[in-house]
C-alpha cells in the first residue's frame, strides 16, 4: 500500500528525532554497509576505451558503455542507458529529452546481490512514458563501485582517494558529457534529475543543494539526510534553490524488532526533510512529494513499487 502526503564537460584540473544519536547513526551506516545496495556487482569495470554493449531484446533501446574517469582516486564504470519510446522514430528525429541520472546502476535492472529482483527501471519507465504518464526521458543508471560508501557520502572519504565531491566530478565532467553530445538531451539543470536510494538518496539531495547549476530534479529514496550534512546545507543556504524533489521511505524497521523504534526505514528523518523543505518554500503537490511506502522495508523490491510514482512526479507529461 502506497500513501501519499500532501560548467558541464570541462574536465576538473515537523517530526521528533532523537537528539543524541550517535549509536543509531552507527548501527544504521554498518547495516546500510552490509546490505541494500552497498556492495556492487561484480565491482567497476576496468578503465579503457568506450565500448558498447545492447542487451539482448533491447536492442537500440538500453546499452551500456565503460565510461573513464578524468578524476582522481574515482573509478570508471559501467553506465547504462535507457532511450524512450519513439527515440528512434524519424518524425522524432529533432525532439530532446530531459536526461536522468540514477546511482546504483548495476541495481537498476533485473537483479541485484541481495535477491529483490532488482528496480526493473527499463520496464516501469517504458510502460510510464508509453502510457503518457510519465514524459519521455533518457534514462542514465550508473554502476556503483567498490567505493560506494565514500562516493555517496559527504564527508566519508579523503582525497585524492574516492569522495562525495570526486563521484560527482565524474558525473559532471565524463558521465553528462557523453551522454549529451551522443544523444538528444534537452540542455539546462531544470531538465537533469539524479536519484537513487539509501546513501543514494543522500548523494542525490547532496548533488542538487550543492550544484542546483547541474540538476533541476531530485529523487531520494529510503535515505537519512537528516543524519548527513545534507540538512545543515540547506538550513545554511539562503532562499530555495530551484530543484523538483521527490521524497519516500517505508514504515518497517531494517533492524527489526531492537526496542529503539527510531528507524523504520528512516520516515521520521524523511519527514522532518519534508517539513523543512516546505518551511523553505517547497509546496507539497507542485516542487515537493513525499510518499508513504506502508509495510515497505529498506530494499529494492519496495524502491520498485514506488518507482512509478516517483517517475511520474518528477517527470510530469507535457513539461
Amino acid at each position: 500500500m502506497l500513501t501519499t502526503r500532501p560548467g558541464i564537460g570541462q574536465r576538473p584540473a515537523g517530526v521528533q528525532r532523537s537528539s543524541g544519536s550517535q549509536v543509531l547513526v552507527a548501527l544504521s551506516m554498518a547495516w546500510l554497509l552490509a546490505t541494500c545496495g552497498a556492495r556492487p556487482v561484480g565491482g567497476a569495470p576496468d578503465a579503457g576505451p568506450v565500448g558498447t554493449t545492447p542487451l539482448p531484446g533491447w536492442e537500440g533501446r538500453l546499452t551500456q558503455f565503460n565510461i573513464d574517469s578524468p578524476v582522481a582516486g574515482i573509478a570508471g564504470r559501467a553506465v547504462t542507458v535507457l532511450l524512450p519510446p519513439g527515440y528512434s522514430d524519424p518524425a522524432q528525429a529533432s525532439t530532446r529529452y530531459p536526461a536522468f541520472y540514477l546511482h546504483d546502476g548495476n541495481n537498476c535492472l533485473d537483479r541485484d546481490p541481495f535477491g529483490h529482483g532488482g528496480w526493473q527501471v527499463h520496464l516501469t519507465a517504458t510502460d510510464l512514458m508509453t502510457r503518457a504518464v510519465m514524459a519521455p526521458a533518457i534514462v542514465v543508471m550508473v554502476a556503483n563501485s567498490p567505493a560506494r560508501t565514500e562516493e555517496y557520502n559527504p564527508g566519508a572519504g579523503t582525497a585524492p582517494g574516492p569522495t562525495a565531491d570526486g563521484y560527482l566530478d565524474y558525473l559532471e565532467h565524463a558521465v553528462i558529457p557523453f551522454v549529451e553530445q551522443r544523444y538528444r538531451v534537452q540542455p539546462g539543470a531544470a531538465n537533469r534529475g539524479i536519484g537513487g536510494s539509501s546513501f543514494g538518496g543522500i548523494i542525490s539531495l547532496y548533488a542538487g543543494f550543492t550544484r542546483p547549476s547541474v540538476y533541476g530534479v531530485v529523487m531520494a529514496m529510503s535515505t537519512a539526510p537528516s543524519v548527513y550534512d545534507v540538512k545543515a546545507r540547506i538550513e545554511a543556504t539562503a532562499g530555495k534553490a530551484p530543484l523538483r524533489i521527490y521524497l519516500d521511505s517505508g514504515t518497517i524497521d531494517p533492524f527489526g524488532p531492537n526496542g529503539t523504534n527510531l528507524v523504520n526505514d528512516f520516515q521520521d528523518y524523511t519527514v522532518a526533510m519534508r517539513d523543512l523543505l516546505v518551511s523553505r518554500g517547497w509546496v507539497l503537490g507542485q516542487d515537493l512529494d513525499y510518499a508513504l511506502g506502508v509495510g515497505d522495508t529498506h530494499d529494492e523490491s519496495a524502491w520498485r513499487r514506488r518507482l512509478p510514482g516517483a517517475l511520474s512526479f518528477l517527470f510530469p507529461p507535457g513539461r
